[in-house]
């Protein structure tokens, strides 16, 4: 007797849909999942990228639409002509009574190109809404906003993970990458860590564990302490002048920020010595493949552009950005935050990174989608009450009064990712705030020459 063969099960290439690593995986229609080679995860996954197929075949899928009556009543399946044709009535309805703005849109970094882009047309076309955002609104948009400001452009990794193999030096700002995205740890195991975080995270071990260092600031305090650790680099000999010179300006502002913020006085505030900073910075200073990332933890502030421009204005003034083996770069969460941005899902942004306040922008895209200039709205145009913009006071008053500013970015003299990058060789610092005299010499931290336990 002969036993048949079982058909061959067919499998796909494809992706994780979890995490910015997107780790090349194969599933086939069982829900079967393996590892496939890909740079990112090399033919390895972490727990979420194994489990991930189990969700095609469990049995509580949604197949079809459900729909029901009211609250009170059970769900019952109905067909997709039906279910959409409910939405779009709902929606008409809700337009017709309160206007067009009665609707929102709300996007997600784990879109793809082609989506956010329907997306975003959908909603300032289709339903002619202008109040649409997605999910970097508190994460990736404090990234975007200072890498606009001191690059001039919205990069969040210009690199491959694959660089970070031979780096000797790296420094992650709010990211516990160790749990949530574990394939990258082997892209880091080269590496001195250098980890700020809070907690004390399996990342922040491996640290310890690398001959690294683990900075744990009080929650909210992340400026405070890069600002410390710049002035750090600073005194300590550590600036790169004549990169500064050459390929950025405004390092003289971003230095009167950065004077008032010695490390012993950091200290009082963030919890982390001073000495610790001092380490910290000359770990980068001395190392020559360095970089300095940022994730959701240096972002998610009221001040999380101030934050994330005090980390790049770091790693400029040391010199990193635009060389071969160094770099700045924000560790996103999601697989395609950085394409959802310039396709057109973000409040303030139209495809190709267009700026919705241009009027010529709107104009341009509203020739491509081929309707009126009116029918692409501008937020600034919304009322006041249900406007993006109007988040920003409510936003600043929720920072600390004790929280300092960090308005005078560093910029680059030419735009990512050319390669130019901060001022003259007489604007590297020479303040001693301590002693309050030009140029710096070994000073007592305070002017009274004490020294002050952090609390």
């Amino acid at each position: 007797m002969t036993v048949p063969a079982a058909p061959p099960v067919t499998r796909v290439a494809t992706h994780c849909p979890y995490c910015a690593l997107q780790c090349g995986q194969w599933v086939d229609g069982r829900g079967d999942v393996d590892g496939r080679e890909f740079p990112t995860n090399r033919g390895g996954l972490c727990q979420k990228g194994w489990t991930s197929g189990s969700l095609l075949a469990h049995p509580e899928r949604l197949t079809t639409p459900l729909m029901r009556t009211s609250r009170s009543t059970p769900f019952e399946s109905v067909t997709w002509d039906a279910a959409l044709g409910q939405v779009a009535g709902r929606l008409r309805d809700l337009q017709a009574e309160h206007g067009p703005d009665a609707v929102a849109v709300f996007g997600a970094g784990g879109l793809t190109n082609e989506k956010a882009y329907l997306l975003g047309k959908f909603a300032r076309v289709a339903l002619g809404t202008s109040q649409i955002d997605y999910n970097g609104r508190f994460c990736m948009s404090s990234a975007a906003a200072a890498g606009n400001r001191a690059f001039g452009i919205d990069r969040g990794l210009p690199f491959p993970v694959t660089d970070l193999d031979d780096a000797e030096v790296v420094l992650l700002a709010g990211a516990n990458v160790a749990e949530t995205m574990p394939p990258l740890m082997g892209h880091l195991t080269g590496a001195r860590l250098v980890v700020v975080d809070p907690r004390r995270t399996p990342t922040a071990e491996r640290a310890v564990a690398s001959g690294g260092v683990h900075l744990q600031p009080v929650p909210g305090t992340d400026l405070v302490l890069a600002l410390g650790m710049l002035h750090a680099a600073a005194v300590d000999g550590h600036i790169d002048a004549d990169y500064l010179a050459e390929r950025t300006t405004g390092f003289e502002d971003a230095w009167r920020v950065a004077a008032q913020w010695w490390p012993e006085r950091a200290e009082r505030v963030c919890g982390v010595a001073a000495a610790d900073m001092r380490t910290a910075a000359g770990l980068l200073a001395g190392a020559s493949r360095r970089y300095v990332l940022t994730a959701r933890g240096a972002e998610q502030h009221a001040h999380g552009v101030d934050t994330v421009s005090a980390w790049i204005n770091l790693a400029l003034a040391l010199g990193l950005p635009g060389r071969p083996g160094s770099g700045f770069g924000t560790v996103t969460g999601q697989g395609n935050g950085q394409g959802g941005r310039e396709h057109g899902q973000k409040s303030d942004q139209l495809p190709g990174y267009r700026s919705i306040s241009d009027p010529a922008a709107r104009a341009h895209v509203a020739g491509v989608w081929g309707v009126e200039r009116t029918a692409c709205p501008d937020p600034a145009a919304a009322p006041p009450s249900c406007s993006p913009r109007s988040a920003g006071p409510t936003a600043r008053r929720r920072c600390s009064s004790s929280a300092p500013t960090c308005s005078c970015p560093l910029r680059t003299r030419t735009p990512w990712p050319s390669g130019s990058l901060p001022s003259t060789s007489s604007s590297w610092p020479t303040y001693c705030p301590a002693r309050r005299r030009w140029p710096p010499t070994s000073c007592s931290p305070w002017p009274s020459g004490r020294r002050r336990r952090a609390r």
